[in-house]
């Protein structure tokens, strides 16, 4: 376990360096995926990535356009079993070999999550909006919107957060999304193993003592086919 924790620093915000630790390291997954296209923003195509702050993680940054190579893992402890529970270096291992399934797993949850903001997109901007028509006009011939492949246009993994709490001895994980579809708030999967349980913005699930009950407050309203259901435990 220390050598996994060697590879974290605090997080630098001293407020958070209790219940945060960092480490930037090569990407798992969706190594290819970007956000190409954001049909809610017309103006994406002209936004540039700050000179002074570089490319950022955060939800709106333009950076999203271009893969890049790595991500940031995130330890958290708010459950009180802390850094050196095992939790977080089972949940990592636990991803790491079982990329492929874990992957499979969010690109499900990530095609019904962009279904629904495209429903949403074409009923209630599209027809009011001259300057979303024009935009969509173009991007709809870039990318196949209603195929599972749209997913490698619109969401780019930036962050893994790995939970002190779990299901079992294997800790929650959360997987940060830059999204095409929320540029203020981007999108965070909260998973068990391979298991999906809920989604919303980003980082937003993996954050609290008490991760399940979380998922259930989602669950009981956004629960899609396939998700892991908490709702009878």
């Amino acid at each position: 376990m220390g050598g996994f924790l060697k590879n974290f620093q605090p997080d630098p915000d001293p407020e958070m360096a209790e219940v945060r630790r960092l480490w930037r390291t090569t990407k798992p997954l969706f190594q290819d995926a970007v956000v190409a296209v954001a049909p809610p923003y017309p103006d994406y195509p002209k936004l540039k990535v700050s000179k002074r702050q570089g490319p950022e993680s955060g939800p709106s940054c333009p950076s999203a356009r271009d893969a890049g190579s790595d991500l940031e893992v995130v330890l958290y402890a708010y459950s009180g079993n802390g850094f050196h529970s095992g939790y977080q270096e089972r949940a990592w291992e636990f991803l790491l070999a079982n990329a492929a399934r874990i992957e499979s797993a969010l690109r499900r949850k990530l095609f019904a999550w962009h279904g629904k903001q495209l429903a949403q997109h074409q009923e209630e901007n599209l027809p009011h909006v001259p300057e979303y028509q024009k935009y969509w006009k173009k991007i709809e011939k870039q990318v196949a919107f209603t195929e599972p492949s749209a997913i490698d246009q619109l969401f780019k993994l930036v962050g893994v957060g790995l939970a002190d709490s779990g299901l079992d001895e294997c800790g929650f994980s959360s997987f940060e999304f830059q999204t095409g579809w929320d540029r203020d708030h981007g999108l965070g999967v909260l998973m068990h193993r391979d298991r999906v349980l809920a989604a919303g913005g980003m980082c937003e699930l993996i954050y609290g003592p008490n991760l399940a009950a979380a998922a259930r407050a989602v669950q009981a309203h956004d629960l899609d086919d396939g998700d892991f259901s908490l709702l009878d435990s």
